[in-house]
């Protein structure tokens, strides 16, 4: 048997602006490849996907967008992406700093002010480490230079910003120096959390990064308490696997990611939206048919001495999946 798959509706993916460095954690594992496809293309299907939902009836149908890998965007992208937040009734007005092409001097200081000016409101950065340590991590020397340079910059003309800083054995002796560098920035902090590695793209290569259960539960209070509210059940695989087994016969409900461009976009825009998200659906379905249910998995590929931490049960099970790859040759499912 195979575990049930349900939708519960789509996140349209547009790989529009690609990333001026690669992080040896990247989530997405290729993040230089960009569409041909032009972003008003794009922009007008998933409008066209909140106007079915609206004349459906259908609340239930999430809608996601992804617009990236990174968010080095024209004005007029960035106009098109904040219409299509409003659309699900947020603002698109903290910009994430990954990623990014090098500007300086008079450059930089042209950007930021365009950006404000079009609606950001702040910044977001993600960080591992600090000085050379977060460069090497992100594959870019002088990397955390220019995004305390940027994140200062906003700080000063009184935009806010939020922070992910990574908690890894490499970089949990920097710590104490981070949070004074960050806390020596002007301006808000809207929100700042530690968190692990995911289990997801070139991250599953550090798991020897991967803190503990002994680090986990002697961590100094000024990291411990900046674990996100979101997913602050840090657990190790050993404390993940009986909670798992507990819902393993029950569907795996997903947000079912679609990869828009320029070979598939005048397909979709000939499709009725029914037609496009049952089709989908059943790719995912197909997917996971190769793939033994959640408690089967477990009792091939569940380490119960596992004592490395993770944030999220789906961060466990991708590494049963690529375990079990690994022993067959299976393709791991669509994710």
């Amino acid at each position: 048997m195979s575990r049930e798959i349900v939708g519960k509706g789509l996140r349209f993916s547009l790989r529009h602006a690609p990333c001026a460095h690669i992080c040896r954690y990247c989530l997405i594992s290729e993040s230089r490849k960009r569409s041909a496809l032009p972003f008003a293309r794009f922009e007008q299907l998933v409008h066209r996907f909140y106007d079915w939902r609206q004349a459906r009836g259908r609340d239930d149908f999430t809608i996601g967008i992804f617009v990236g890998p990174s968010f080095d965007y024209d004005l007029e992208t960035l106009k098109g992406v904040a219409r299509l937040h409003a659309r699900r009734g947020s603002k698109f007005g903290i910009l994430n700093l990954g990623g990014l092409r090098r500007r300086d001097g008079d450059v930089l200081e042209a950007w930021l002010e365009d950006r404000r000016a079009a609606g950001i409101a702040g910044f977001h950065t993600s960080l591992a480490g600090c000085g050379e340590t977060h460069d090497r991590w992100n594959g870019r020397a002088g990397d955390f230079e220019y995004q305390t340079t940027i994140l200062r910059m906003g700080g000063e003309r009184g935009m806010v910003r939020s922070e992910r800083l990574f908690l890894t054995q490499n970089t949990l002796p920097l710590f104490d120096r981070l949070l004074d560098i960050l806390d020596g920035i002007p301006g808000e902090i809207r929100s700042r959390v530690v968190s692990p590695f995911f289990y997801a793209g070139l991250a599953h290569r550090y798991e020897d990064e991967r803190i503990t259960e002994d680090i986990r539960d002697n961590l100094p209070e000024r990291i411990s308490r900046l674990r996100p509210a979101r997913f602050d059940q840090w657990l190790s695989e050993r404390e993940w696997i009986p909670i798992m087994l507990e819902t393993a016969s029950h569907p795996r409900k997903l947000l079912l990611k679609l990869d828009v461009d320029e070979t598939n976009i005048d397909r979709l825009e000939n499709a009725s939206c029914e037609e496009i998200f049952a089709e989908r659906e059943r790719e995912y379905q197909e997917s996971y048919q190769r793939i033994p249910e959640l408690d089967e998995l477990c009792a091939r590929y569940g380490d119960p001495a596992n004592r490395r931490i993770y944030m999220m049960s789906r961060d466990v099970e991708g590494r049963w999946i690529d375990l079990h790859w690994r022993a067959t040759g299976t393709n791991p499912p669509i994710d």
